[in-house]
């Protein structure tokens, strides 16, 4: 990025007009250049993580307190816990790398994972963003930076906005943020905001190339859409004969309807045409055989009969073909997991079985008459008045409590379960199967009916994530990231499938969770006829909020479950 062009706007001025213009007329070659600048960050990023990781950090661990919630001043005799903040930047830093290595491989829904887990493990440290460590900031960023990129890189242009929008949250003159955020903002049309973010990483970076392409090219953008607008209001209120061009849209349109219902009409004759042809040759071959004719309308029906028998022979030998399909994938399946027991057991063909190591130790019994191992020791009478008895002891359920000290009442308030943790620093738990199941479970729940049809979830093709529980300073986090295919299918009143297609959930995370979940909704597996497809379409479209919202379910029910 060092050559030069000095890129302004309406307050700024272009010292190289040929040189500006050729690098606008480059948009293409400049988003190639952007892909490798990105890889060059992370590559960077990969490198300086080291840096980061030698340099002892500084923390004040009384600042990092919640502000959502207010606390009163304990007294000093009563110490507070503490986080250690190398052990959670050092997972930070874990995450990061794994997400850089993951960039590089192009695996971006996993790099995308792993740099999520990272700004999570980092959030006890930096509360609404704004750390007063150094340190913790840069690694922040770092975070952010690459995840908003990786969200541009599959095309999911809001949550990469969002993602940069926070990253400026905690550096409001990041350079590489507002890039970020202005070319996502390019992406979805918000140009004048694109605009304002490049004029302040041009005043913060005049001599960065790529910002001065992306603000040449936005503003170049901006002024055809000003040209487009002007022309079509133009066009919109000019008169032609006293006659305003704005019904000529719909005056085309109707043309364009009336043209297409007399194609239909004309085809519609062809085939009767056609098919009249065929009943008179069939007439004159039945009566060559002594037979007697039948009417046109006989005939017909006879056909259309025989088209939807051939049609119903070619769903069912699909279905056989799908049910022999899915038999050969299990039996391929049972014949692995055979091949794997039989491995495994010829592995563990020197290992002892449990009554063969039994055979070779040693037992005894104690004097209440009990089997133990031979290496088990009992106290002496002498040495019990000495020491007490040590043995180990049932605890009394009805004891009465006692006080508890001011760590172990904070780690019972956070029910953060583990006796080990009682600082309530860092702990997490792996809920994948519970998720698993109760997100499949709400999914096939999603039922719809709209004006006599029904529509609703029939399988679900893939499901595939994790899940689980954090407690950090003694808080508690959910996170999950999921991506599933359903296949929908849509019924008449008869339950007679109708249509049928599929829909893809990409980003089911903690994250991006939203009323707004975005689905992808595929072409039509089986395509509805002509005279259902607009209800099939309004079927299908509430299905899609169905789905949204037994999403919204499952993340309710995940937070009543832990």
């Amino acid at each position: 990025m060092n050559e030069e062009s000095t890129v302004a706007s309406n307050d700024m001025e272009i010292e190289n007009p040929a040189a500006a213009a050729t690098a606008a007329t480059e948009v293409t070659a400049d988003e190639e250049e952007d892909s490798n600048t990105d890889e060059e960050d992370i590559i960077s990023n990969t490198n300086s993580s080291s840096n980061i990781t030698n340099t002892e950090p500084i923390i004040d661990a009384s600042t990092i307190a919640s502000p959502e919630i207010e606390t009163e001043p304990e007294p000093e005799t009563e110490p507070s816990p503490e986080i250690d903040p190398i052990e959670l930047i050092s997972q930070a830093l874990l995450h990061k790398d794994e997400g850089n290595n993951l960039f590089k491989a192009g695996n971006l829904i996993k790099a995308s994972r792993s740099y999520r887990k990272g700004t999570s493990i980092l959030k006890p440290l930096n509360q609404q963003n704004d750390s007063s460590n150094e340190q913790v900031k840069l690694l922040l960023i770092s975070l952010q930076t690459n995840l908003s990129m990786v969200c541009f890189k599959q095309n999911k242009y809001q949550q990469s906005k969002d993602v940069a929008s926070k990253v400026l949250l905690v550096d409001q003159l990041n350079v590489k943020a507002l890039y970020r955020r202005a070319v996502a903002s390019r992406k979805l049309k918000h140009l004048d905001s694109a605009r304002e973010d490049l004029r302040a990483a041009y005043e913060a970076d005049p001599d960065n190339r790529a910002v001065q392409k992306e603000l040449l090219a936005v503003k170049k953008e901006l002024e055809l859409e000003k040209k487009t607008t002007k022309a079509a209001l133009a066009k919109a209120f000019s008169s032609q004969g006293g006659k305003s061009f704005l019904y000529d849209d719909k005056e085309e349109l109707e043309m364009k309807r009336a043209a297409e219902k007399k194609e239909k009409q004309l085809k519609d004759e062809d085939a009767r045409t056609k098919r009249r042809g065929d009943w008179e040759d069939a007439c004159v071959q039945r009566m060559s055989r002594g037979e007697e004719a039948i009417s046109f309308d006989d005939y017909e029906k006879d056909l259309n009969d025989k088209e939807e028998e051939a049609a119903k022979a070619k769903d069912k030998l699909m279905q056989e073909q799908e049910k022999n399909e899915k038999a050969e994938r299990r039996a391929r399946k049972k014949a692995q997991e055979a091949a794997k027991e039989v491995e495994e057991s010829d592995d563990s063909e020197d290992e002892l079985t449990e009554k063969e190591l039994q055979m070779l130790r040693g037992y005894k019994k104690t004097s209440d008459g009990r089997t133990t191992s031979y290496f088990s020791r009992e106290q002496t009478e002498e040495e019990k008045k000495l020491l007490g008895n040590i043995a180990p002891r049932r605890l009394d359920a009805t004891a009465a409590p006692q006080r508890l000290d001011s760590a172990a009442s904070i780690a019972s308030s956070t029910k953060s379960a583990s006796v080990w943790n009682n600082a309530g620093t860092w702990e997490e738990k792996d809920t994948s199967d519970w998720c698993t199941r109760t997100l499949t479970s709400h999914l096939k729940e999603a039922v719809v009916e709209v004006d006599h049809y029904t529509g609703k979830v029939d399988k679900i093709e893939d499901l595939t994530g994790d899940a689980s529980v954090a407690f950090v300073s003694g808080k508690k986090q959910f996170v999950f990231d999921y991506h599933a295919s359903l296949t929908f299918i849509i019924l008449d009143e008869a339950d007679e499938k109708v249509a049928s297609g599929t829909l893809k959930l990409l980003d089911i995370s903690s994250t991006a969770i939203s009323d707004e979940l975005e689905v992808d909704v595929l072409a039509w597996k089986k395509a509805p006829t002509e005279g259902t497809s607009t209800a099939a379409i309004i079927c299908r479209e509430a299905l899609v909020a169905q789905v949204r919202g037994q999403v919204l379910a499952f993340v309710k029910a995940f937070n009543a479950q832990y």
